[in-house]
């Protein structure tokens, strides 16, 4: 063998290993974009979790916390007539209380609805009774009998209603 073969020998071989790290540069490139992919996706689903999470948690919290609404609630539709000055004081520190629970609630993002007048929806609303009135289109709600509460689009507890038949 010459020298010119032993050269370009020599040439081809450094080629080809010259190939084969560039090779496994890529490849080594590829699979570093691959976990990096894989990480920015396990970084975007604990975020999506941690949403759910606090959004399951807030909704506990408030379904635990509706039922006392709910008994306040009651009790102020049966307040006695005549009430003396210091009972009344006492009355209006109770729907304080009451007040700042509702507002503990929007906090949180739950928000009370259902309103006499409004229109049944199955969805939205729990059919506690039926009762017919001529001067409300049927199918519309004439008494609430506990409000319902939602956080967002969630349904934290249904209204309990009264419905026209």
């Amino acid at each position: 063998m010459n020298d010119e073969e032993e050269i370009k020998d020599d040439e081809a071989e450094g080629a080809k290993a010259v190939g084969g790290e560039e090779d496994k540069s890529a490849e080594y490139l590829a699979g570093w974009k691959r976990a990096l992919a894989d990480y920015d996706n396990l970084k975007k689903e604990q975020g999506r979790e941690r949403v759910e999470m606090r959004a399951a948690a807030t909704a506990d919290a408030a379904s635990r916390i509706i039922p006392v609404i709910d008994n306040f609630d009651t009790a102020v539709k049966f307040v006695p007539e005549g009430i003396d000055d210091k009972l009344k004081n006492w009355l209006m520190g109770i729907l304080f209380v009451q007040t700042q629970l509702d507002e503990v609630l929007r906090q949180m993002g739950v928000e009370p609805y259902g309103e006499a007048g409004d229109p049944f929806n199955a969805n939205l609303h729990d059919a506690a009774g039926e009762r017919a009135d001529a001067s409300a289109k049927p199918g519309t709600i004439l008494e609430v009998v506990a409000r319902g509460w939602k956080m967002g689009e969630r349904i934290v507890r249904p209204a309990k209603v009264i419905v026209n038949t």
